[in-house]
């Protein structure tokens, strides 16, 4: 698995102007490139021809860029791409990493620039995840030079190797809006969550925003407490449009539905747990006890059962009824792999 890391460059005046003027030099470079090469018929390849990337490193590597926008946009029967980002890839060729220079600085980076037979050495700072990553995985020779808003950073790149356990349990896992986070077993996680949502809706985050940052937590909570287990979430993106009012809408755009499912993915990868998406249709409104259905079955966050009598946590139930689509939906996998056969 790879994941990337982003940290801030600290330049001076004068390093900060070449990075900007790297930064405007990428940008059209990248543009008369793909306007170029928008007028050729075929693409074939993971680099740009020759003939279209001679003038130096940081050409090659513009060019390239161009290459593939166009040759994705083409194949997918779109428009000429234009490109805006504020972005710079540097290959393995363009870059070099330091460490410990100074004391003030930990990681340091000399890469191409615009001046010939030189390169540009700039400060950066580790961070905590960043470490973690590098204790277990191996830095990738390439990077990207981000500029957001007025600050500059570096995105490396560490492969970390993947883990397999052997894996005891299952647990179901559902989101919500009011609890954020209920187990199949009864358990709530993530109380301060809606209240962090509501606080900080219309405040813009240049990282990960508070709510996300609590879903962070929830997700290692989780993983210190269900050990060697697997965890079944809902398949589901909680922004999308239909039988939702735009009311509705409008008051939880800023819930980050498919937050604590990535996160469980990310960490899974790195410890070797597994984590099973299914179809949550009907888990708020489905008996676990007789297997009924009926909207009627749930009033807020109170369910019961109009059928059997069975009463519950409303967010506990949908939290059980995900983890029993997984028998489910391995029973329907399983009948039409044998049905084909």
């Amino acid at each position: 698995m790879i994941k990337s890391f982003k940290l801030k460059i600290y330049p001076n005046k004068g390093k900060f102007s070449k990075l900007n003027n790297l930064i405007e030099f990428w940008k059209i470079e990248v543009q008369n490139k793909i306007d170029i090469l928008w007028e050729l018929d075929i693409l074939c390849g993971q680099y740009c021809p020759s003939e279209f990337a001679r003038g130096g490193r940081l050409v090659r590597d513009a060019s390239d860029k161009a290459y593939n926008m166009v040759k994705v946009a083409k194949k997918m029967n779109q428009g000429k791409p234009i490109f805006k980002g504020a972005d710079i890839d540097i290959n393995s060729a363009g870059i070099r990493f330091m460490d410990n220079i100074t004391k003030l600085y930990d990681f340091w980076v000399k890469i191409t620039h615009l001046e010939n037979n030189k390169r540009l050495v700039l400060p950066c700072k580790k961070t905590n995840i960043f470490n973690n990553a590098l204790r277990i995985g191996i830095l990738k020779k390439s990077a990207k030079i981000l500029k957001i808003k007025d600050n500059f950073y570096l995105q490396v790149f560490v492969e970390i190797p993947s883990k397999v356990k052997n894996i005891n349990s299952l647990l179901g896992v559902d989101v919500g809006l009011n609890n954020s986070v209920a187990t199949s077993d009864g358990n709530f996680y993530g109380d301060d969550i809606k209240n962090l949502r509501i606080n900080t809706k219309h405040r813009k985050y240049v990282g990960l925003s508070a709510s996300k940052q609590a879903l962070n937590r929830v997700a290692n909570e989780l993983i210190s407490i269900y050990s060697n287990t697997v965890f079944v979430v809902e398949d589901l993106l909680f922004k999308g449009k239909r039988k939702r009012s735009k009311e509705f809408r409008r008051r939880n755009n800023n819930w980050a539905y498919g937050w604590l499912s990535r996160r469980l993915d990310f960490h899974g990868k790195l410890e070797g747990f597994q984590v099973i998406r299914v179809n949550p249709a009907y888990t708020s409104q489905t008996c676990p006890s007789c297997g009924s259905i009926n909207k009627a079955n749930r009033v807020g966050e109170i369910f019961k059962c109009i059928q059997c009598g069975y009463s519950n946590h409303a967010d506990t139930v949908g939290a059980i009824n995900i983890l029993g689509r997984v028998a489910v939906e391995r029973a329907s996998h399983e009948y039409a792999k044998n049905d084909n056969a």
